[in-house]
Parts: C-alpha cells; structure tokens; sequence
C-alpha cells in the first residue's frame, strides 16, 4: 500500500523553493482558474495550493480544501486567516469518501496525492463527480523515476498509469505539461462533456 505523506513534514511543502519552482497562482490562472469559480483542492494538504486558489476565485468563488488528514486541514484554515479569507471552506474526506455535492465544481485538483491513493480509478471517478459540465480535473503527480524528493520511485506513477486510470474513471485529457524533469500535469474532462 503507498505511503501518506507525514504530517510532521507539511511545512517543507510550503517553502520558498518549491513556491518558486511550481508558482502555484501562475499555474493556476495558466489553467483557466478565475474569479468566481469554485475549486476543489482534494488532499490539499496545508494549503499550498488553496491559498492562491481562493485568492484567484475572489470573494464571489469558493475553494474547497479537502484532506484526510485533520492536521493538514488545521494548517489551512490557520493560514486562510492570516490571508484573511473568508472563502476557504474545510472538507474532511475518509479513505472511500469524498463529501462534495456532485456537480459544483468548476475544477478539481488533486496535487501530489494520487500516489498514496490504492484504488486510482475508483478514486478518480468519485472526484469527478464533483465536476460541472465542462469542470476540468487537474492532476499533478511525480513521474515514475527516481529523484532527489518526493515519493519513492515505486509509489510514483508514470503518466501513461494516470491517463489508464483517469480513462477508466471516465475522462479523457485535455492538457499535459511536464512541470519538471520528474513531475508533471494532466488536465481531464469528463468523456461525454465539452
């Protein structure tokens, strides 16, 4: 079974290098994120990519900061009051359940964290079905090589899984994009929408 990542460690995942290296609000908004839209960030972690998220949704839009994981989520909405936003809003998941209403997310991003998921493409499914019509999921993940941080080589997954496990689930890629020399991006819509 994979690992979880240790909660001990969530303030690495905020650092200046990784900020600097993914520039989380420039990738966000180069994914068509915008005003008033509604994120899901499932396993979100401490924050590092709700934040700017609900800072790009603004006041009108809503980012949902989802994790299995109480202490990722206390490190949220911590920091989504220092940033003084009111429109984070904290969703406790479980190892089968992801308790977001169906259809009222324009994106769904699960950053990092399909790794330590057992059954991706039940998983995907469920996360899909969050979606609006025309909602893109957008997954990051560590390709299948070795390198200097992240995963194990063996927990990591290679694209061509992603894409076997999203089409299983029901989505087809939209977008890839290599973010670095061992991670990456797809964006999936769900096959049948536009």
């Amino acid at each position: 079974m994979p690992q979880r990542f240790d909660t001990r460690k969530r303030f690495h995942l905020l650092s200046d290098e990784r900020a600097a290296a993914l520039q989380p609000e420039k990738l966000l908004r180069a994914l068509g994120l915008g005003e008033g839209m509604t994120i899901a960030d499932i396993g979100c972690g401490p924050g590092f990519f709700t934040i700017p998220a609900a800072q790009i949704v603004g006041p009108t839009g809503m980012a949902l900061a989802a994790d299995i994981q109480g202490e990722m989520l206390s490190a949220v909405r911590s920091r989504a009051l220092e940033h003084g936003l009111t429109n984070v809003r904290i969703v406790k998941t479980n190892d089968r359940e992801i308790p977001i209403p169906p259809g009222t997310c324009d994106f769904v991003l699960l950053a990092f964290m399909l790794h330590e998921i057992e059954h991706r493409a039940s998983f995907l499914h469920r996360a899909a079905r969050a979606l609006k019509p025309g909602g893109k999921l957008v997954a990051l993940e560590w390709d299948k090589v070795e390198g200097p941080i992240g995963p194990p080589q063996e927990d990591r997954i290679a694209p061509e899984e992603l894409q076997a496990d999203a089409l299983a689930a029901g989505l087809h890629v939209v977008d890839e994009r290599a973010l670095s020399s061992d991670q990456y991006l797809r964006v999936f819509e769900r096959s049948g929408s536009s």
